[in-house]
């Protein structure tokens, strides 16, 4: 009985309520956790997603459809990464991904790319179809940082850097990012 309500607990304490994904608790002690030289871990991907457009969303059709807009981008996240990678939502409409091991730098702008493409064509059902689109930052451990808050701070001035483009982009993290100004897409998110 104690271990059922202990594994509750945690449940609760560790996962995101609307979406069933990961919460930025979970993010933080499973970072914490990959970086430990015992998980023979040596590679990194921290993936910030942002969804475009949810204001616009939420004043148009209501916080009911941003609801569903939020859950339709993290359905899609499953479906498309599967177990390959841990999903976390860590803001309002902003999601967190951890890729490990991949040697292939390519690899995360194709997922961005490939989730990109279909988040585009799910749409969100409302009394008319609204679209979905979302924007992609990306930063590796241990060549931008070693930090939890480093990795995440890159990631997010990455993508930045995809919302300034124009939108429904992916930016890698790189050093001329560095001297960039930029708002923090995660602090935006949480002060709205």
């Amino acid at each position: 009985m104690k271990n059922k309500i202990t594994d509750k607990l945690f449940e609760l304490a560790y996962t995101d309520s609307m979406t069933e994904v990961q919460n930025r608790n979970a993010y933080e002690e499973r970072l914490k956790k990959l970086r430990k030289p015992s998980s023979n871990i040596s590679r990194i991907t921290v993936i910030v997603i942002d969804i475009n457009g949810m204001k616009e969303i939420n004043d148009s059709y209501g916080h009911f459809s941003g609801d569903d807009a939020i859950k339709t981008v993290a359905k899609a996240l499953k479906d498309t990464l599967g177990t390959k990678a841990d999903i976390f939502r860590i803001g309002g409409d902003e999601f967190l991904i951890i890729m490990r091991n991949i040697k292939d730098s390519r690899l995360p702008l194709m997922k961005a790319d490939e989730l990109r493409a279909g988040i585009e064509k799910l749409g969100l059902e409302a009394d008319v179809q609204v679209p979905l689109s979302i924007s992609v930052g990306v930063s590796f451990y241990p060549v931008d940082g070693t930090d939890d808050a480093v990795l995440l701070y890159k990631a997010d001035k990455a993508l930045y850097e995809a919302k300034k483009r124009g939108k429904n982009n992916c930016v890698i993290y790189s050093k001329e990012l560095e001297n960039e100004p930029f708002m923090s897409q995660i602090t935006a998110a949480e002060s709205e």
